[in-house]
């Protein structure tokens, strides 16, 4: 990504010093960087992994765009959007298939007018109606840059963008293409998002889709899923959330999105080709995503772009289907059931595979419950390894074997083309093992907490942190309390309660216990809740131990 923030973050003393005292991350440049530390009235430099942005100040993130190490951005400033599509825009063309609808397409066409420069765009208008009575009003839309062409009978959805597709290749060669509803309303400065995260987010991107709000501003959707109550249908992220929900302002990488927008690089277009006609009604622009996926073409969720669709809220699951949709949904499994249900996790050995990925493989509790997870699981006969950004653990044993990667980069590169369940432990490592279980494998996550506890007072983090987790996971969590935190974004989990070891935790014979002395471990961080231990300590009085 080459965009500047508003302030960019540099290792500089007058930085440090507004965070005197405390450990200092630079996320932007997205790969593992040094961390400096104040200490003693000395700079030190530490290099390693990075871990964390435990400490950053809320007024430091401010304008501040910050790219994790994973990939993963908290937001992309608008002013740098405007900046970069002022030197960088060009052209598109833009396909809107319309049916008996003249009212909403003239405040489609108005809302485009007064958001995009006119030399920015031009407009292919494709009547599915094919009624004489309607064409009058088209007619009337026409302009220097819009062009309305009338189809002689209705042939639904896909025959109509392509047909669209087909006039754009011919009189605008090699120009990228804007699929967008003749129900939508675009708001400020939406097509220059969606150009830039077409080109600056992630060169493999080739389809980006917008926000898309409810009239009343609520979130229609962002990005598509599974649908998991209905597996036979897809759903939209933070379907319903209000517009400023924090998790639906990050960019993320999705399997779909809704076909009421789409910007589609013309290296992509040429690639992918048409819609498949072999649809009649639904399911058209998730077959289309899934098709650029196989081709190794990104699909991303782009937020800074924002329209409003009008389609009606109550539209939902339990209203009844039409034959057509019928035929699209048996049409649609027959093609990609496989594909979904059917993934291969055998190895070479017969053996099911298992590949947990970590960040860090240093001294810590969670660490050591993912070694036992590996350790346990090589013991019933399953193909373990360990992928992380981090050598061998020298502090505890690891019977599986362990691959260390200089970068995410390079471990989503190798990690994508395995057949394997693919286990998240930490919220770094859902992307990448998302990204990596797209084509191959079957994702899952380790929760062991709602890992945006760890940041606190700062939203800019929190909220990346949350939009880790996804509908696609496998996800399982040891704990009562988490799984209920699990439930309230709206994913499932499966409970697995924490079992101890009955081999060194067990009643000692012959030992005399002291009534009036408690044990208790703890450490300064503020998760572990030290300071409650050290109060109830000094409530003990005097006789205390």
């Amino acid at each position: 990504m080459k965009a500047t923030p508003k302030k960019v973050i540099k290792h500089s003393k007058t930085v440090i010093k507004k965070l005197k005292g405390k450990t200092f991350t630079n996320f932007y440049k997205g790969q593992s960087v040094p961390r400096v530390i104040y200490k003693g009235g000395r700079f030190i430099l530490k290099r390693g992994p990075v871990t964390s942005l435990r400490v950053l100040k809320r007024e430091l993130l401010k304008g501040t765009n910050i790219r994790f190490p994973n990939g993963l951005v908290s937001n992309v400033d608008m002013a740098n959007i405007k900046n970069w599509y002022e030197s960088h825009g060009k052209p598109v063309v833009i396909v809107i298939p319309s049916y008996n609808d003249y009212p909403l397409i003239k405040d489609c066409l108005e809302s485009i007018a007064s958001t995009v420069d006119s030399k920015m765009y031009n407009v292919i208008v494709i009547d599915d109606y094919c009624q004489e009575s309607s064409r009058a009003q088209l007619k009337s839309l026409e302009s220097n840059n819009i062009e309305v062409i009338y189809r002689e009978e209705n042939g639904g959805f896909a025959k109509a963008v392509n047909m669209g597709f087909a006039l754009a290749r011919k009189k605008y060669p090699k120009t990228d293409v804007v699929l967008l509803n003749s129900d939508t309303v675009a708001h400020k400065d939406w097509l220059a998002s969606l150009q830039h995260g077409a080109y600056e987010f992630d060169k493999r991107v080739g389809i980006v889709g917008p926000k898309l709000l409810y009239p009343d501003g609520r979130i229609q959707s962002g990005g598509s899923h599974r649908n998991t109550e209905l597996p036979e249908w897809f759903d939209h992220y933070y379907r319903f959330q209000p517009s400023d929900y924090g998790p639906a302002n990050v960019p993320q990488y999705c399997i779909g999105v809704t076909g009421a927008c789409w910007y589609i690089k013309s290296s992509a277009f040429s690639k992918i080709g048409d819609l498949d006609e072999g649809f009649p009604f639904a399911f058209e622009d998730m077959d289309y995503c899934l098709r650029a996926w196989d081709q190794d073409i990104r699909v991303l969720y782009y937020p800074a772009a924002t329209l409003t669709h009008v389609e009606s809220a109550s539209r939902g699951k339990d209203r009844p289907m039409t034959e057509r949709e019928k035929t699209s949904l048996r049409y649609f499994w027959e093609k990609w059931g496989d594909w979904f249900d059917k993934r291969n996790v055998v190895g070479k050995t017969g053996k099911t595979r298992v590949i947990y990925v970590l960040q860090s493989t240093g001294i810590s509790g969670g660490i050591k419950i993912v070694f036992q997870h590996l350790n346990r699981l090589k013991a019933k006969g399953y193909e373990v390894e360990l992928w992380a950004l981090d050598r061998h653990p020298t502090w505890t044993q690891l019977d599986a074997p362990t691959r260390t990667f200089k970068n995410y980069q390079q471990l989503i590169a190798a990690l994508e083309k395995e057949d394997a369940i693919k286990v998240a432990t930490w919220w770094e490592t859902a992307l990448p093992v998302w990204l990596s279980s797209v084509k191959h494998g079957i994702p899952a996550f380790i929760v062991q907490e709602i890992e945006s506890s760890f940041y606190p007072g700062q939203p800019e983090i929190q909220k990346s942190v949350v939009s880790c987790y996804r509908k696609e996971f496998n996800n399982v969590t040891s704990a009562d309390f988490t799984l209920d935190e699990i439930h309230s974004l709206g994913l499932e989990a499966t409970l697995i309660p924490c079992g101890y070891e009955d081999s060194i935790y067990k009643p000692l014979k012959n030992v005399k216990r002291d009534s009036d002395t408690l044990l208790a471990l703890g450490r300064t961080f503020f998760q572990k809740n030290f300071k409650m231990t050290f109060e109830a300590w000094k409530n003990l009085g005097r006789n205390g131990s």
